[in-house]
């Protein structure tokens, strides 16, 4: 048919004409038509199909490739037979081929005539005689894939491709072949499958192909699905708000008139300083040019509200009794008269001055000694709105200093959020674990801080946020710290420490007695008094089950063993008057037990 031997080291490789096409496969053993867009490409088809040449289709992946630029040629083609072109006047020529086998590129061969091609020719894929036990169910699975794959389909295209289906399934292996032909896979995927070269392998191939393509047009459907819908509801909520603002408006009722004009009345009874005025005024005339549609309205709006929520110029204005701070202090604290002599010279300080200017204060000390607790019995004392900030495990730098507005979901930081709930500009804060500020790729919180703490410089607060200063210099500020090597350098300088090195046993004693025996009792269900816990019996847990500087352990034994009480209440009706040291070993256990259970080694 036009097919030619090479001579000497070479005829193991048929010659052929070549026609090298960009982006297409054909596919083995099934009809079908070739278009032919280039003008050189249809002369050259035709002279073939004149002379009844059979032709070496080839496949090239660049698109500026002619078909004779060997490196581009794909090694896998088929040798087909022509056996119709179709040429109509201003459209491209169709040439119907009939694939005969399938052969391998092996290099061009010099032809004046037209392209020529080395190829070796490859045996057809062939049905198994002896089929594996699961043909049938792996057979029913690539039509079942294949009718799902369908659905995806539009209906024209859906109907031809089942028909010639139907039409070319006379073996399992046409109807593979068939079903690669009519599947929308890449030229790359069918490259993939028609390489196939036995029918497991093919088999297998196409199942995986169909299978993965089944699981991509399902999750861009899906995609597609929820897309629509996303918009469908934005659209209706857009279509809704125009046509309520439209009504509002004609009833004079604009909501973003009133929501700007209730804004610029909460802004005439605050009292603010003149560059907070100056910047909310700019801001609300910002505010005044968007949409209310408009995303950024919603941004503008939160900060505006933020602005409005911040104490400017409100302060409590109770006046600093050095005998109402002593007085709180020695009714919540027992002992620790270095500590409170401190706090009360600071007071007076504070008395004095009128201001906040003064060192920041670090009650320093191991855990259960009392610092927090100190700190709230201080804001009461001073008269002062109290809120705890707790640092431990803080990384991120945006929690201190805010973010910028323009973010999502963006919120000023810690101290200015706290101002804004607490409503007065010189409340007590108390900072609670400061060594165990954090650092990472955020940025570092410790550096923040420096510029809060500082009394040179927190006048004018840097807020990422507001975007311009604040003044927190009449903060009131004291930290709390189980370890100062752990805290920068810079920040421990902008620090006053007072140390809370733990208690004695006489002063444990107390604070047990005043203190934790009624809050034990209350916290467990029993009434104050019910049950006495004799000084000796205090002294004897004290010795004999805690190991510590502070008070927690022993504020744990004692809830232990109200809690056995309770029990012995519940059950009995009873409980003894007075607990003693034999009644504290039944209940607690044995001393070394029990130091292991509450983490005591």
């Amino acid at each position: 048919m036009g097919k030619k031997k090479t001579e000497g080291k070479d005829d193991k490789f048929s010659i052929y004409p070549i026609l090298a096409l960009e982006n297409i496969v054909l596919t083995p053993m099934i009809p079908q038509p070739v278009k032919i867009d280039r003008e050189e490409q249809r002369d050259y088809i035709n002279k073939c199909y004149s002379n009844h040449n059979e032709v070496f289709f080839a496949t090239v992946d660049h698109q500026e490739n002619t078909g004779e630029e060997e490196e581009h040629i794909k090694k896998l083609g088929l040798l087909c037979v022509i056996d119709r072109v179709l040429q109509m006047p201003g459209a491209p020529s169709l040439a119907f081929v009939r694939p005969v086998c399938r052969a391998n590129f092996e290099g061009m061969v010099y032809s004046p005539a037209y392209p020529m091609a080395k190829v070796s020719l490859l045996k057809n894929v062939e049905t198994p005689k002896r089929k594996r036990e699961e043909f049938p169910l792996l057979m029913d699975r690539v039509d079942s894939l294949f009718k799902m794959v369908m659905n995806f389909i539009a209906e024209p295209e859906k109907v031809t491709a089942e028909k010639l289906v139907q039409e070319n399934s006379n073996t399992p292996v046409e109807h593979l072949y068939s079903i690669i032909h009519v599947a929308p896979f890449s030229w790359e995927e069918k490259y993939r499958l028609i390489e196939s070269n036995t029918f497991n392998q093919l088999l297998e191939s196409t199942i995986l192909m169909l299978d993965e393509f089944e699981q991509k047009i399902k999750i861009q459907a899906s995609i597609h699905e929820r897309t629509h819908q996303e918009l469908s509801q934005q659209q209706k909520e857009a279509f809704l708000r125009m046509h309520l603002k439209m009504i509002k408006d004609e009833l004079g009722e604009s909501e973003e008139k009133d929501e700007i004009s209730d804004l610029m009345s909460r802004s005439s009874k605050k009292i603010w300083t003149k560059e907070a005025r100056e910047n909310f005024e700019k801001e609300v005339q910002k505010l005044k040019r968007l949409n209310i549609n408009n995303p950024e309205y919603s941004i503008q709006l939160s900060y505006l509200e933020t602005l409005l929520e911040l104490p400017w110029n409100n302060y409590n204005h109770k006046k600093l009794s050095l005998d109402k701070v002593e007085e709180v202090l020695n009714r919540d604290h027992y002992g620790l008269e270095k500590v409170k002599e401190r706090i009360l010279e600071y007071m007076a300080v504070l008395k004095l001055r009128n201001d906040m200017k003064a060192p920041i204060l670090c009650l320093y000390g191991p855990p259960g000694v009392g610092k927090t607790s100190i700190g709230k019995s201080v804001a009461e004392a001073v008269g002062r709105e109290y809120a705890r900030i707790s640092l431990g495990g803080m990384h991120d730098e945006a929690e201190i200093r805010g973010h910028r507005k323009t973010y999502i979901g963006a919120m000023p930081g810690r101290f200015l959020h706290t101002l804004s709930k607490l409503k007065y500009g010189n409340p007590l804060i108390l900072l609670d674990e400061i060594d165990k500020v954090g650092k990472d790729y955020k940025g570092d919180p410790s550096s923040a801080l420096l510029e809060a703490l500082d009394p040179e410089q927190n006048n004018t607060f840097h807020d990422n946020f507001i975007d311009f200063p604040y003044d927190l210099s009449r903060v009131l500020f004291i930290a709390t710290a189980n370890d100062l090597s752990s805290i920068p350098g810079p920040l421990r300088d902008r620090m006053e420490i007072i140390e809370m090195a733990g208690y004695t046993l006489n002063e444990k004693r107390e604070i047990a007695l005043r203190h934790l025996v009624d809050k034990v009792l209350q916290e467990n269900g029993l009434k104050k008094g019910e049950v006495n816990f004799l000084p000796s019996t205090i002294d004897f847990i004290i010795k004999n089950y805690t190991n510590e500087k502070g008070v927690r352990q022993l504020e744990k034994a004692l809830g232990r063993i109200t809690r056995k009480l309770a029990l012995m209440k519940v059950r009995t009706k009873k409980v003894p008057k007075e607990i003693t040291d034999q009644q504290v070993n039944e209940f607690l256990g044995k001393k070394d037990t029990y130091l292991n259970n509450v983490g005591f080694h």
